[in-house]
């Protein structure tokens, strides 16, 4: 009914347009039929283009009698588990979604959510009614994106386009797997429009942690609205425009249990997108920005007089914002230029940048709602957010360890909000992991210390830390923050 509608106005204002004295003859359009004709193979021709880069996902639950997998790296897939047969033509999953080619080589990007318990499952791709196992490269919570690779070659991989110049209004097409019946290479299409942008993913329907809610970039407001319709099955799918490029990756959590489900979303295909999934394809997790203030909405007085920004109620000790002077009571007006209209979209600006990015924010100091404060520019290198999920990141690539010792940025640490005070506030990196009669626990490292310094090179990043110890030979003495002086240096013992 809804498309019959479309239609019907597109004949309607096209044979208007075609009504003598609007304009030339020789410039009238084609009569209404060959018009909406025209369009209709303009989404065919769109659909053909992209179709071949969706493909059909299967989990598969490991028999419960065979241990778990090694935690955070998905061993490759030797053999379906269970009962369960996949090769079988009529085998049909109980358990399935979608995903798009990025890689002609076999690579695929999915939403984390179609996974589930990536070390609970073994995952089978479809390319045109071919099942292939699959083995998890990458798994990122915070954007929910999961890159897969199955060894395929001659894969087409979708074009991609940009999310930026989505408008509303405007016409996209989805391409999926509802109820698991892509497995044909043949994936279901459905079209409509563009509803809303940046819109907030709806909450966990239940949970207990205090996170609960803003498990994900997307609870900020990231999302593309379109009321093109998404069946069970259709996450990770492909959000396209009328050129067959990827603009979206659609998520089909549309509506909460018990409403009705026009529509749905999808995770934009932007500068963050893409930088994340260029880490994802190489089997690592990208890291994202975070800058250690509390920030809070304008009172309504002050919206009711046209100022927009995020307040900052709280600056945390030793993070970005602290060492760029930012003060409790600062707006923040502007992020790199793009303006920052309340507390959420101050931190859906910061936590899609990666880690380490250098940001300028405007600031404005001493406002009142009468009178606007005095505005200045910060240059601010944003430090790394920890992420709190219910979902563990998953990194084919496992970070690096030096003599038993494994670092991390100190705001990513578990301990960093309760220590924070106490740490130097120029910098320093967290110890998040110490192997048991390692060099660095016979040192007396444990989980949970900070270092500032590698002898006397400071060190506020893992890339630094690494860097510094990198051509050490002999015993390396590493300076502690938060600990009394006299108890501020560890001597690691040499490589025996």
């Amino acid at each position: 009914m809804r498309l019959l509608m479309i239609l019907g106005l597109l004949a309607s204002g096209l044979a208007f347009a075609a009504l003598p004295g609007n304009l030339p003859a020789q410039d009238r359009p084609a009569s209404p039929l060959e018009a909406v004709t025209a369009l209709e193979q303009v989404v065919v021709e769109a659909i053909a283009k992209a179709e071949k880069s969706v493909v059909a996902i299967a989990r598969i639950r490991r028999d419960a009698a065979q241990p778990p997998a090694e935690a955070l790296v998905p061993p490759p897939i030797e053999r379906f588990q269970g009962d369960a047969d996949p090769t079988s033509p009529g085998f049909v999953p109980t358990e399935f979604g979608t995903g798009v080619v990025i890689d002609a080589k076999g690579l695929i990007v999915t939403n984390y959510h179609v996974l589930g318990d990536v070390k609970s499952a073994d995952f089978v791709v479809w390319i045109a009614r071919e099942p292939y196992p699959a083995k998890v490269k990458a798994a990122d919570p915070w954007l929910d994106l999961a890159v897969l690779e199955i060894e395929a070659q001659n894969l087409k991989p979708i074009a991609m386009g940009n999310a930026r110049d989505l408008r509303r209004g405007q016409f996209v097409i989805t391409l999926g797997n509802p109820y698991a019946i892509a497995r044909d290479g043949q994936p279901s299409a459905s079209w409509g429009l563009v509803s809303n942008l940046s819109r907030q993913a709806p909450a966990p329907r239940s949970g207990t942690r205090p996170t609960e809610g803003r498990e994900t970039l997307h609870q900020w407001g990231t999302l593309i609205q379109t009321d093109a319709k998404m069946e069970l099955g259709s996450s990770g799918g492909a959000l396209v425009n009328l050129k067959g490029e990827l603009v979206g990756l659609t998520t089909s959590l549309a509506a909460l249990a018990g409403y009705e489900r026009p529509g749905g979303f999808a995770v934009p295909v932007d500068d963050e997108f893409r930088k994340a999934l260029d880490t994802l394809k190489v089997g690592k997790l990208p890291d994202y920005g975070f800058l250690g203030v509390a920030p809070s909405a304008l009172s309504l007085a002050d919206r009711q007089r046209g100022r927009s920004g995020a307040l900052v109620q709280d600056v945390v000790p030793a993070t970005p914002a602290a060492k760029a002077g930012i003060l409790p009571g600062d707006l923040i007006t502007h992020v790199d230029q793009v303006p920052v209209g309340d507390d959420i979209e101050l931190i859906r600006q910061v936590s899609g940048k990666p880690a380490e990015s250098l940001v300028s924010l405007t600031l404005e100091r001493g406002g009142t709602p009468a009178k606007p404060g005095k505005r200045s520019d910060v240059k601010v290198t944003l430090s790394k957010r920890r992420l709190e999920s219910a979902r563990p990141p998953v990194a084919e690539v496992a970070a690096s360890t030096w003599r038993g010792l494994k670092v991390e940025y100190a705001t990513a640490c578990p301990t960093f909000r309760e220590q924070s005070r106490d740490l130097d506030p120029a910098g320093s990196v967290g110890v998040v992991e110490v192997e048991r009669d390692s060099l660095a626990w016979k040192a007396g490292l444990r989980p949970g210390d900070f270092l500032s310094h590698v002898g006397k090179t400071r060190v506020t990043t893992p890339a630094q830390f690494r860097e510094a110890v990198a051509n050490l030979a002999g015993e390396v003495a590493l300076k502690l923050t938060a600990v009394e002086p006299e108890q501020a240096t560890r001597l690691v013992p040499a490589e025996p």
